[in-house]
């Protein structure tokens, strides 16, 4: 039964699952190296409690002042990186009920697409719009809201489909009441939540717009997606040019 149930997971959403899980192990690795301590109780408790900080900005963490100075690679890499065993099992868990219906929708690789794009343009809007330059943004939620963005997108396409209207009812009821939930805890990155649902949304306009329903419209959709998409990384290049 447990051999059979993850190899019912299609293969990019197994991929990123474990390598998502390996990362947060070498978050808690860190942590030991850091504070020089490598007692069974330290590593469970931070497996537990989550990685401190400074490891969190080691390992590439979201930090708007710095990625202002060049860090590039922190609008990707906090999508792998979690606070807490309850962020990355809340996250995984997420990931493994949706995750195979995007793939399977949108095939492999426009979902892998679709989850970077998401992930990154989450860390996007939160560098641009989030007032503490020095917060740690961590966390894939970025990228799982792309795909409730895409489920969204290709469902409203279908929507004359039951099943699909179903589906339209019940991921844009989900990302609504996250969205809204989101707002009371500080602790959550919103600008990430809302940048990567808007993301996946565009994506799915980008990839999947059906032409058969919107004819010559279907050109003018894709573009100006694209250039939506571009906006704020365009935004985030002049920012870190000019500093």
């Amino acid at each position: 039964m447990k051999h059979s149930f993850w190899r019912s997971i299609p293969p990019v959403t197994l991929t990123i699952f474990f390598v998502t899980l390996f990362v947060y192990l070498i978050q808690v690795i860190v942590d030991a190296f850091i504070y020089q301590s490598f007692s069974p109780f330290f590593i469970i408790g931070r497996l537990i409690s989550g990685p401190s900080i400074q490891s969190m900005v080691f390992m590439g963490g979201e930090v708007s002042s710095l990625v202002v100075r060049g860090d590039w690679y922190r609008l990707f890499l906090p999508i792998l990186l979690h606070s807490s065993l309850m962020h990355i099992f809340s996250n995984m868990l997420t990931l493994i009920i949706v995750g195979p219906f995007v793939e399977q929708l949108f095939g492999r690789v426009k979902y892998l697409i679709i989850y970077i794009v998401a992930g990154i343009w989450g860390n996007l809007l939160t560098f641009i719009f989030d007032p503490n330059p020095n917060v740690v943004s961590v966390g894939a939620s970025g990228a799982l809201f792309g795909l409730f963005g895409a489920m969204i997108a290709i469902a409203w396409y279908n929507r004359n489909n039951l099943a699909f209207k179903r589906q339209l009812v019940i991921f844009t009821a989900f990302a609504v009441f996250n969205l809204i939930s989101n707002f009371s805890a500080p602790s959550v990155d919103i600008w990430a939540h809302l940048g990567g649902l808007i993301a996946g949304v565009l994506v799915a306009l980008v990839s999947n717009f059906p032409s058969s329903q919107y004819g010559g419209i279907k050109i003018l959709v894709r573009v100006g997606s694209v250039i939506i998409l571009l906006l704020p990384l365009v935004w985030t290049g002049f920012q870190i040019i000019g500093n």
